[in-house]
């Protein structure tokens, strides 16, 4: 009888809809948790507001999948959010900070992505 895989297979991103930053977004959070796939939360500017419905799908990934963990992402040239980059990494933490406050238990990264593809943590 095989014994079941005890590593996780999902990790979570909210993100922006922006096609650009999907890729690289997918295949950070993929590396960083140790996963196969990745649940995406999208939504134009996403960082701005994390409101109950972006929550509510977060937990829909960590109760369905068993999520391990969950990245925040804001980005360079968001058209859904058109403030300063420096602006943006703030409200990127801040939305990581309401994530991690509503989900305890799971790790949550915040991340800034460039449209060259560089993914770099933000604290």
């Amino acid at each position: 009888m095989e014994s079941a895989n005890p590593q996780p297979t999902f990790a979570t991103a909210i993100n922006c809809m922006d096609g650009r930053v999907q890729q690289s977004v997918t295949e950070f959070a993929r590396c960083h948790f140790a996963v196969e796939w990745v649940d995406m939360v999208t939504e134009a500017g996403a960082v701005v507001d994390v409101h109950a419905n972006l929550l509510r799908q977060v937990g829909i990934s960590l109760d369905a999948h068993q999520s391990c963990g969950v990245v925040v992402a804001a980005h360079e040239g968001c058209v859904g959010n058109p403030v300063g980059d420096e602006k943006q990494r703030q409200q990127c933490l801040a939305a990581a900070q309401k994530v991690a406050a509503a989900y305890p238990e799971t790790q949550v990264v915040a991340v800034w992505v460039g449209l060259d593809g560089n993914v770099e943590t933000i604290s």
